[in-house]
């Protein structure tokens, strides 16, 4: 059938459209704006499916170490992991965060500053790590072994925030599966030397710390090898510290991000190893089920920038990113109590922890998308001071709530550490947007 005719001519649906009544209502609609989001969404697709991948791994490895080290054990060598985790994001100087958004709108300037953010990379990751090994040594003297934690610690920052570096590279060019490959290579690397090493030779934290660092290293080294054959970066020009002046605000996010998060650790070991893995593993859960957000936000990002009015499509992306993050709170909240089947004995807190951390990642996208406005209309003094009110505010309540109520007082520091971001973000933000990027 095709459609009504006049006189033997088939009638247009342009001329159907012009007919009062019943077309009226499609005519207002069809004036409306509408958001296209094919390209994203199958970007984002294509990096859920890596980060899936990434998540199994994840668990993986989470649940063979809480099984082989033990609660206490466990909670060992989180808490060394989240000491040192403080450094990465201050070893990169925050560069991964400029290239992302300078690569994205400019990609013929990849190979200069790629070169240039390498040359200033090596000297980031060789003062903090040092800073890293005073700050390891004296919260954790006399729990391993000087040389194997001089190992794990110098590895660790200069891996991370390498693989950080070059796979933010990736993303700038809307090259989100490879992006994805990267980021999720790396959990991999070190879940398959777990596997071999455990049957091989047996672990124990120390032994773990050693082949963890070295999985890291190995890693980061082939990435960066692919990286110079690939892009050539090379530049004839001075070393440009402007990038660091530019990467301070995201350096300075990053590591409020890592405070906020791992801080709580440290503390909670102050009343037992297992309380800091077991908040770690709740923790990996959340994230686990926080994919498809991640993905979806990591997609958005560079196209959001390389936009010239980004307000419109941001907010209509923000409503949407707080609506999956409610229903995935909802599934992990009704899940909870499956998390201590899979560990064993010693993490029975870990299902109560969980639904009180189901509901986090929703103020993360609030946080997220303001982060993104401030840093796209450049104004990084806003976003060193929402992070500064959110990083003052995690330290203080975890020392206070987390010392006196356990797992719910860091789960409660949690939540009022984003809140103060997310308050201080608006506040600084207040007015219209600003959709068009300088």
């Amino acid at each position: 059938m095709t459609g009504p005719r006049t006189g033997g001519r088939r009638v247009s649906g342009a001329a159907r459209q012009e007919r009062p009544g019943a077309g009226s209502g499609w005519r207002l609609l069809s004036r409306l704006p509408r958001w296209r989001p094919g390209g994203y969404l199958r970007a984002s697709g294509s990096l859920l499916g890596w980060m899936v991948l990434r998540a199994a791994g994840q668990a993986a490895l989470v649940i063979l170490l809480a099984r082989l080290l033990g609660a206490d054990g466990f909670g060992r060598f989180i808490t060394t992991l989240a000491l040192t985790a403080f450094f990465v994001p201050l070893a990169g100087l925050g560069l991964p965060g400029v290239l992302l958004r300078d690569l994205a709108r400019a990609p013929q300037q990849l190979p200069e500053n790629l070169a240039q953010a390498l040359r200033l990379w090596w000297r980031g990751a060789a003062v903090f790590g040092g800073l890293g090994l005073v700050a390891a040594f004296t919260v954790l003297h006399g729990q391993f072994p000087a040389p194997v934690l001089c190992v794990f610690v110098c590895a660790e920052i200069a891996s991370s925030s390498l693989v950080d570096l070059l796979a933010r590279v990736e993303q700038s060019q809307h090259r989100t599966s490879r992006f994805g490959a990267m980021i999720a290579g790396l959990v991999l690397v070190r879940l398959g030397c777990l596997a071999v090493f455990a049957a091989w030779h047996g672990m124990s934290v120390t032994t773990w710390m050693l082949v963890y660092a070295l999985a890291g290293a190995a890693y980061a080294l082939v990435l960066l090898v692919g990286a110079l054959r690939a892009y050539h970066p090379r530049s004839r020009q001075a070393l440009r510290y402007s990038l660091v002046r530019d990467g301070l605000a995201f350096a300075w996010g990053g590591f409020s991000l890592r405070l906020q998060a791992e801080f709580n650790k440290p503390v909670l070991a102050q009343l037992g190893y297992a309380l800091a893995g077991s908040f770690s593993i709740s923790q990996r859960a959340v994230d686990v089920a926080s994919l498809p957000l991640v993905a979806m936000q990591d997609a958005l990002w560079p196209r959001l920038y390389a936009s010239a009015s980004h307000a419109r499509r941001m907010l209509v992306s923000a409503a949407a990113l707080l609506c999956l993050a409610v229903a995935g709170g909802t599934v992990l909240f009704m899940a909870a109590p499956l998390l201590p089947r899979l560990l064993g004995p010693g993490f029975g807190g870990t299902a109560g922890l969980l639904r009180w951390l189901a509901w986090l990642p929703a103020l993360q996208v609030l946080r997220n998308v303001g982060t993104f406005h401030v840093m796209a209309t450049h104004r990084a003094s806003a976003l060193m001071w929402s992070y500064a009110a959110g990083t003052v505010t995690s330290v203080t309540a975890t020392v206070v709530l987390a010392l006196r109520y356990g797992l719910a007082g860091a789960a409660l520091a949690a939540y009022l550490a984003e809140g103060a971001t997310i308050v201080t973000q608006a506040v600084l933000l207040a007015g219209p947007l600003r959709g068009r990027v300088p």
